[in-house]
């Protein structure tokens, strides 16, 4: 959209196919602007010390390890079902937000259909924030999440 920048720029909203089982380290791997960003402003996201800094460490030649390293299937099963689901929700209440901010149409977020899947949510959403750090990102100029998560 126009009326919004477009991601990953500085104040931008990560589209919903931003967050998969890879975390946001895979994706920091592939965009060394924004990694150096992420080390240098969180080190402690990825273990870096400062002593890294006299050894002539240059984030752009070492990868980030990802947060999830080893699962059963019926692990990487359930992971795969509760990223679905919350890019799902994600995606709805992204359309709303932008739908209100280009065209001035109130938000209609997403609601839930019962219980149990409002529960499944909440367990998406804490695995999501452990491979993508949400208090890190919004505390940050790059990207916002300006809709109820």
């Amino acid at each position: 959209m126009a009326c919004l920048p477009v991601f990953p720029a500085e104040y931008s909203i990560p589209p919903a196919y931003f967050y998969n089982i890879q975390g946001l380290s895979q994706w920091l791997n592939q965009n060394n602007t924004y990694k150096k960003y992420f080390m240098t402003t969180y080190p402690y996201l990825y273990g870096i010390t400062s002593s890294l800094s006299s050894l002539n460490y240059t984030v752009d030649n070492v990868p980030l390890g990802p947060s999830v390293t080893t699962l059963s299937q019926y692990q990487a099963l359930m992971y795969k079902q509760q990223i679905q689901l919350f890019a799902k929700v994600y995606a709805h209440n992204s359309n709303a937000y932008v739908n209100y901010k280009c065209n001035s149409i109130s938000p209609v977020y997403y609601t839930f259909k019962t219980y149990k899947e409002k529960s499944e949510y909440d367990s998406s959403v804490g695995l999501v924030n452990k491979l993508y750090p949400f208090k890190a990102m919004a505390e940050g100029p790059l990207w916002q999440i300006p809709f109820p998560l």
